[in-house]
C-alpha cells in the first residue's frame, strides 16, 4: 500500500526535516482557553473552528504562533478528558514514514475522505494520536512580536 501524496515543487525530497506543526487541545471551556493563547502570548486566529458548532454548542478554535498551529476542540462529558488530544506532524516522505511505523506494527489509518488536515493518523506507542500529512498542515507566516512592528 503506497501513501505517497506529492511534495510541492520547491521542496527536495530528502532535504526538510519533518515538522511537528499542530497540536490539538480538549476543553470544556474553549473560549476561555483561546482567548488565554491570544492574550499572553500573542497568538492570532487563523481561521474558523473545524467541524463548525452547530446551535449553541461551543466553538472551536485554530491559533497560531506563526508557525505551528494550537487547536483549540470543544469537550463534552461524552468525549476523551480534557488535555491532548492529538498533534499533527508534517512529514517529507509518507511512503517512508509508513515503512518505519509498520516496524513497530502500528496501525495506520487514513483520514476520512475530504479531511484537508492531514492524510493518515497513527498513535504513538503511548497511545497519543498524531496526524500525518505532506500538505495537509496550513504554512503559516510568523507573527511579529511587538518589538518587531514598531
Amino acid at each position: 500500500m503506497s501513501f505517497f501524496v506529492a511534495t510541492r515543487s520547491s521542496q527536495k525530497k530528502g532535504t526538510a526535516m519533518n515538522q511537528l506543526r499542530h497540536l490539538a487541545i480538549r476543553t470544556e471551556e474553549p473560549e476561555k482557553l483561546a482567548e488565554f493563547y491570544i492574550k499572553a502570548f500573542g497568538f492570532r486566529e487563523v481561521r474558523d473552528g473545524w467541524p463548525p458548532a452547530a446551535g449553541d454548542e461551543p466553538r472551536t478554535f485554530h491559533l497560531t504562533d506563526g508557525y505551528f498551529e494550537l487547536a483549540i476542540l470543544a469537550n463534552t462529558p461524552n468525549q476523551s478528558p480534557n488535555g491532548l488530544y492529538h498533534f499533527g506532524i508534517k512529514v517529507d516522505d509518507m511512503d517512508e514514514i509508513a515503512r518505519k511505523l509498520r516496524e513497530f506494527q502500528k496501525d495506520i489509518q487514513v483520514r476520512p475522505e475530504g479531511t484537508s488536515f492531514a492524510e493518515l493518523r497513527v498513535s504513538d506507542i503511548d497511545g497519543n494520536m498524531i496526524d500525518l500529512s505532506v500538505q495537509g498542515f496550513l504554512d503559516y507566516k510568523p507573527v511579529q512580536s511587538e518589538k518587531e512592528k514598531k
